[in-house]
């Protein structure tokens, strides 16, 4: 049953916890952007305090739209509300699904329960066409057709105090690397000492994160920090000054859906190096190709370190000012405020005035495209 046409918009985003990662921080941007823009915006974490069914099903009611703020469990219970309450669901996907569920070896029954919620979904948002690629790998799985209703938008390059009034702050002269992400498996931090190992002597790398390899990584790097190459710093914070005072951000993974690592890296004006993985390809591949290592290997991974810190400076600028356009914090909230228009007006929910402008942006060019 629609709401009133005088009732105020109220997004209800369902979270799995609080917590640092790309995913949290995305979900901050898109929060505060579509407050902005004068949504209200509500948040119900459905893992962390396991609220009650009668409190899940009482926000879903209030709401006019619910977003799942990622593909596993928020999507399960953002599309089982959503049909009960009668209210259009968004499961934002921002990892490549198809790898993280050959990493975890997952049962075709998994698969199939996936396949089905996401089916459910009135829209499905990729961060990046990598992750959306991966989606459609899983959902044509097992002879099914690839489903119509998915968008990209991509996520923005965009950090507190990395504005242009900030841009004068001296970077580095010392030729310091950096690293943030969590210490597992995916993320391939080993493979980040035997990097350094091929690098000049004069190179450091600081290592920003913590999680199940970090013993690994004090172990297998222990002649690094005795040289004073390797700093691990653990999890801390991270700001404009953490990329400023490092030459490069240096990624490795294994796969990526579109890492806020590069993104915040480059909103500092700091390059960022990685391996050729899809999503660091979607995002270099056309303005900084010299950014990525030609493999995964360790040595690839040197070369393309070298490349970046050779590379001239008036180049390396002009790079990282195009990469900053193409990833703008307004373009990507005025793309999930659009997509949610659309769904309101389509459901017939929302303001009248929502719908006006709605008829009113159709010239404009689009903020994101249909896979």
């Amino acid at each position: 049953m629609p709401l009133p046409l005088n009732s105020p918009c109220q997004i209800l985003l369902l979270t799995e916890e609080s917590g640092v990662g790309g995913v949290q921080t995305t979900l901050h941007w898109l929060e505060s952007g579509l407050a902005e823009r004068g949504w209200q915006v509500s948040r119900l974490p459905v893992r962390q305090g396991r609220p009650s069914l009668w409190a899940c099903w009482q926000a879903a009611r209030r709401a006019q739209v619910l977003v799942a703020s990622n593909n596993f469990w928020p999507a399960y219970v953002a599309v089982v509300l959503a049909g009960l309450a009668r209210r259009p669901s968004v499961v934002w996907v921002h990892g490549p699904v198809h790898e993280v569920l050959q990493q975890a070896g997952a049962s075709r029954l998994k698969t199939g329960w996936l396949r089905r919620v996401y089916r459910g979904a009135s829209e499905l948002v990729c961060a990046s066409q990598a992750s959306c690629d991966s989606l459609l790998r899983v959902m044509s799985g097992a002879g099914g057709a690839a489903p119509e209703n998915v968008r990209v938008i991509r996520n923005p390059a965009v950090l507190p105090g990395a504005g242009p009034e900030d841009a004068a702050l001296p970077a580095t002269e010392g030729l310091v690397l950096g690293f943030v992400g969590r210490l597992s498996p995916e993320k391939q931090p080993l493979q980040l000492l035997s990097m350094l190992r091929l690098l000049p002597a004069a190179c450091q790398l600081h290592v920003v994160g913590d999680g199940e390899l970090m013993g690994a990584m004090r172990s297998a790097g222990q002649d690094l920090l005795a040289q004073g190459r390797l700093q691990l710093l653990g999890q801390q914070t991270v700001t404009a000054q953490t990329y400023r005072a490092w030459r490069a951000t240096v990624l490795c993974s294994r796969y990526e859906g579109y890492p806020m690592t590069a993104l915040e890296s480059l909103a500092c004006g700091v390059p960022c190096v990685s391996t050729p993985i899809p999503a660091m390809q979607e995002m270099l591949g056309t303005q900084a190709p010299l950014w990525l290592a030609r493999d995964d290997s360790p040595t690839a991974l040197a070369e393309a370190v070298q490349r970046c810190l050779a590379q001239a400076p008036a180049d390396r600028q002009t790079a990282i000012d195009r990469l900053q356009g193409q990833h703008r914090l307004e373009t990507f909230v005025q793309a999930w405020d659009e997509l949610l228009k659309r769904l309101l007006h389509k459901a017939g929910q929302g303001p009248k005035k929502h719908a006006v402008k709605l008829e009113a942006s159709r010239d404009d060019p689009p903020a994101g495209g249909r896979s």
